[in-house]
């Protein structure tokens, strides 16, 4: 049989290449070797959609070169995108129907590379580019415009290439970088390390599930110190 990896798949595929020049792809695959195609439509590594269609791909684990399947992995959960079926990393594994990590007990612990599943429906086919924050967009799509009803803990950031950390401290990993002013929204505000801007001084930090890190809160376009209407962590 003929067949080709689901587009969705092949846009993240580029760019992640674009994202991450030079990047491992020691762990990357698309078709399935001969024990994932001894079980059938049980693996999205076989192209049984479609026909033809892989619905699934791996991507390799490399920090060198700034891909870390963690970050991405959590970002596209926090995506909410349809196309998305399912992510396996790091022994743990999160579908559509849930949006939550869960543990993974296949003999394959994804600890050298990240798996995405996407749905088996023509959307697997859509080559609309990830909005991911790695990438540059925003979480809600780059919102700021728009007529719709504002969710609540909804703020917009300010400055360029702003650090999103994995805890609220200056000297934590950083988890993404906002490229510009981004809509976000924060579930719950603590404090941190003190951060000095623009003349500015806080040490109030907010969580931002959708990012899977915290912000500095005076990268968050409101004149309050700590933010209206947000509980503390």
């Amino acid at each position: 049989m003929t067949w080709r990896v689901a587009n969705s798949l092949e846009t993240l595929r580029h760019q992640l290449d674009a994202r991450f020049p030079g990047r491992s792809l020691a762990a990357d695959g698309g078709i399935g070797d001969a024990a994932h195609q001894a079980r059938g439509s049980d693996s999205d590594h076989n192209p049984w959609y479609g026909p033809g269609i892989v619905t699934a791909r791996d991507f390799t684990h490399d920090p060198a070169h700034g891909l870390d399947i963690q970050q991405v992995a959590d970002q596209l959960l926090g995506s909410r995108d349809p196309r998305v079926k399912y992510v396996i990393a790091n022994r743990r594994i999160a579908t559509h129907r849930t949006w939550q990590w869960e543990p993974y007990t296949g003999a394959n612990p994804h600890e050298a590379h990240f798996h995405l599943s996407v749905v088996a429906d023509p959307l697997c086919d859509d080559p609309q580019d990830w909005r991911l924050p790695l990438f540059g967009e925003a979480p809600d799509g780059g919102g700021g415009g728009g007529g719709g009803a504002v969710e609540p803990g909804s703020f917009t950031t300010w400055g360029t290439q702003v650090n999103v950390r994995a805890t609220p401290s200056l000297g934590a990993a950083v988890v993404a970088v906002l490229p510009g002013p981004t809509r976000v929204v924060v579930a719950c505000q603590t404090r941190g390390d003190t951060v000095s801007a623009a003349g500015h001084v806080n040490d109030a930090w907010s969580y931002v599930p959708a990012l899977g890190g915290y912000l500095s809160n005076i990268f968050i376009d409101d004149p309050a110190a700590w933010l209206p209407g947000v509980g503390e962590c």
